[in-house]
């Protein structure tokens, strides 16, 4: 599962319950004026530079509004139950498993297979994807004591957001705390995004930029030729309100990763 699936679903889930997108209108005063002259324009981004995207992304992560809608969400996924006594060694080592196969922990990464938020992770945090004719754009800055994870995940056709993490070991577990690295990747330039493609990313963003503070661990579990994440808080007691949003994984080769980001699109949602 990684990191980031249950605070995507949480960033949908957020979408959904809130109000009216912010206009480009409400982003002036971050935007040195160019929000302003676009405001008329169906895509709130037209116009912006890289820097002014990034800086637009950050006044919609910290509204009020938001944080009323996604804080409950993130309380709710993370609410406790029980607690489980060598939470740490329960579990496999998912790192001797994965390096033990040709092209070792570089090699490989895990590929969710949920159909509704298609992702890959990362577990040796080197995974660079070759995207001729994507554009990427980086919203926050890679953690400040490096990166040893990465996930990309798309949620939307022709959008994928990568983040980068640095986990934890403790024993078989795998711990996260601290802000994550976000970039966009995209088919079309953001300049160019709808309204609807700039604010559903920008509540995934506000979701992660929310989870910073929290900390969480992951033990994965061997089922048939998958693997299942489960979750936990520091001190052992499960997560089963992000367990019931994670979907197994399978290994893939990291060489695959290319293809997969510009060929995966999302399952359309149930009518």
């Amino acid at each position: 599962m990684g990191t980031h699936k249950a605070w995507l679903i949480a960033g949908a889930l957020a979408l959904a319950a809130s109000a009216t997108p912010l206009s480009a209108q409400e982003a002036d005063s971050s935007t040195g004026g160019i929000a302003a002259e676009a405001s008329g324009d169906s895509r709130p981004l037209a116009g912006f530079n890289e820097e002014q995207i990034s800086a637009f992304f950050s006044l919609v992560s910290a509204s009020a509004e938001l944080e009323a809608v996604i804080a409950p969400i993130i309380e709710s996924l993370l609410e406790p139950g029980e607690s489980v006594s060598d939470w740490q060694t329960s579990g496999v080592d998912i790192f001797a498993e994965i390096g033990a196969r040709e092209g070792g922990l570089a090699g490989n990464l895990l590929h969710d297979l949920d159909g509704d938020v298609p992702s890959v992770t990362d577990l040796s945090g080197s995974a660079v994807p070759d995207l001729p004719g994507f554009t990427g754009q980086r919203v926050r800055a890679a953690p400040p004591g490096g990166v040893n994870e990465k996930s990309f995940a798309t949620f939307a056709p022709g959008i994928w957001l990568a983040t980068e993490s640095q986990h934890i070991r403790r024993g078989n577990a795998l711990c996260y705390k601290g802000l994550n690295g976000i970039s966009i990747y995209s088919r079309e330039p953001l300049t160019a995004w709808d309204e609807e493609s700039v604010y559903l990313t920008a509540i995934m963003v506000a979701t992660f930029d929310r989870i910073a503070a929290r900390e969480f661990c992951l033990v994965y579990e061997r089922e048939g030729d998958a693997y299942a994440a489960r979750s936990f808080l520091p001190d052992g007691r499960r997560l089963p309100q992000m367990d019931a949003q994670a979907a197994l994984s399978r290994v893939m080769p990291a060489a695959e990763l290319s293809a997969f980001v510009r060929d995966t699109v999302p399952a359309a949602p149930a009518e």
